[in-house]
């Protein structure tokens, strides 16, 4: 793998085959990690939806999408938007720039492909003026380290509480 072979570039609607296969990939690895709120459906279930759902938000100025390319292969995939902080359809406090999905092909991670997209999706959001970018990601999850490592800090925290179910009698 020569890593001066990689190309970052504008994802496009011929990538969404993919992208989907990529962003599959870690659905299924975050499923170990993350517990109750990231039970899956099928495969087939979720791949008409999230490459339609992506297909529409291409089509939005305020949302970005980059591919990793090796030798006309995706191997890596990011999105990122500009929008408002949740809390600011209280405050109307700011815009700010959100990383929303970042994944690798497995054979290619630890090679630098993640840092690049990173870098990339980075340099669009802070051209959208902002003054800050924000990420969701589980604690348990590996990346929480790797957007650390990138000066992310953590800066709040959902608390899921299940709902309990009744008992039959």
């Amino acid at each position: 793998m020569k890593r001066k072979s990689i190309v970052i570039r504008k994802g496009t609607e011929d990538d969404l085959s993919a992208f989907f296969e990529l962003y599959w990939i870690s659905s299924l690895e975050h499923t170990h990690y993350s517990g109750v709120l990231d039970s899956l459906k099928p495969k087939e279930k979720c791949q008409e939806y999230i490459i339609n759902r992506q297909q529409e938000l291409m089509k939005d100025s305020s949302q970005f999408f980059f591919v990793a390319e090796d030798a006309k292969n995706i191997i890596g995939i990011i999105t990122g938007h500009v929008g408002e902080r949740d809390e600011a359809r209280v405050y109307r406090i700011e815009r700010i720039g959100f990383v929303d999905e970042v994944c690798v092909h497995p054979n290619y991670r630890h090679s630098g492909i993640g840092n690049q997209l990173l870098e990339t999706m980075l340099t669009q959001l802070y051209k959208e003026d902002i003054d800050f970018v924000g990420v969701g990601v589980a604690f348990k999850n590996p990346a929480f380290h790797f957007y650390k490592s990138y000066g992310f800090t953590p800066e709040g925290m959902w608390l899921i509480q299940k709902k309990k179910t009744k008992k039959k009698k």
